[in-house]
């Protein structure tokens, strides 16, 4: 099944990233298996990046216009050589999602941890990361 995602941070006018099509599994019932199924397939995206930089590293201007845009302009290239572990990885996403560090949106619904989910081909998901304020008094 194809569905769109898009990731905002609260407080933000622009969206972080564009509606970005996936292709999910159809036995997705839940909120959880979706987060793992996305946790993974991104923990491989990020373990096929390359961990060398180039010898000589530049930007077209299309990386700094898109860097400029999502607020972070980088080379893309990883700094760390050792593979992250997925069950870990799946298992962070889950805890932060009960413990309400982000949101997930279809459509305009709010869906719950443990909560009703379904998902129709074409949807839109939104995640809506929190970002929690702290200064350096209290």
């Amino acid at each position: 099944m194809n569905i769109f995602i898009r990731v905002k941070a609260a407080g933000k006018r622009r969206l972080m990233l564009d509606k970005q099509a996936w292709s999910v599994p159809d036995d997705t019932d839940s909120a959880e298996k979706l987060i793992a199924h996305l946790v993974r397939e991104n923990l491989r995206a990020y373990h096929a990046k390359t961990v060398d930089a180039p010898f000589f590293p530049y930007l077209s201007r299309q990386a700094l216009e898109d860097g400029a845009y999502t607020g972070k302009i980088a080379f893309g290239d990883r700094k760390n050589e050792a593979p992250q572990d997925e069950e870990q990885a799946v298992q962070n996403a889950l805890q932060c999602f009960r413990d309400g560090l982000y949101r997930v949106l279809v459509g305009e619904t709010e869906v719950l941890p443990g909560g009703p989910f379904a998902l129709q081909e074409g949807d839109v998901l939104t995640f809506i990361r929190l970002v929690m304020l702290a200064g350096r008094r209290f």
